[in-house]
């Protein structure tokens, strides 16, 4: 993953820093792709990805008269990105332990209803992938996901979390500890790993 900033990437960098009309509607359309597939990485299918999307664009706008070079947009918004599915994780785990809430909303974080055979298999594995992540700490969840879904270094961990890379290792040891655990306990996950 080249983090090379491209010649459109440093023009629209020159035109936010400029703050220049539409500099920023294209920020958005540029790298909300991104930021998208990246919380989808970390967070899991979630219903409530489009609201953090927005709530990520906010900060950055923000934000970005911090950014200094072109080449730091993409792990600057990273980390934004993560740190704002950290709080969400984090809020989400506090209500699950408090009775709060209507019961009439439905299922949290429900995946869309598949329209095939295949979609259905690949609902369930991804459910049951969820599952296993939502029993991890937070931290080691990110840690872990920005790892191994969005193929991060481990250096790239630990900037976009914004910890030691010591720490970074450490958590994403216990998090593939505590994965490796629980998908030995299910047969079809451990079949999916054995699968590659």
């Amino acid at each position: 993953m080249s983090l090379r900033p491209t010649s459109t990437d440093e023009g629209l960098f020159e035109a936010l820093q400029a703050k220049r009309p539409g500099a920023w509607l294209e920020f958005y359309d540029s790298y909300a792709p991104y930021v998208l597939s990246v919380l989808r990485r970390v967070m899991g299918p979630d219903r409530e990805l489009e609201d953090l999307l927005q709530d990520i664009f906010s900060l950055s706008l923000e934000g970005i008269g911090r950014v200094r070079e072109a080449g730091k947009l993409k792990p600057w918004l990273r980390g934004i990105t993560v740190l704002t599915a950290r709080e969400a994780l984090r809020r989400r785990m506090w209500r699950s332990w408090l009775p709060l809430g209507n019961p009439d909303e439905g299922e949290e974080g429900v995946i869309p209803f598949p329209t095939t055979t295949d979609a259905l298999e690949e609902r369930e594995v991804l459910w049951k992938v969820k599952v296993v992540l939502d029993q991890l700490r937070v931290d080691d969840r990110l840690a872990f996901t920005l790892r191994h879904f969005e193929g991060l270094e481990l250096t790239e961990v630990a900037e976009t979390m914004r910890v030691s890379l010591s720490t970074a290792k450490r958590r994403i040891w216990r998090a593939e500890a505590e994965f490796r655990t629980r998908v030995e306990q299910d047969r079809e996950l451990r079949a999916l790993c054995a699968a590659g």
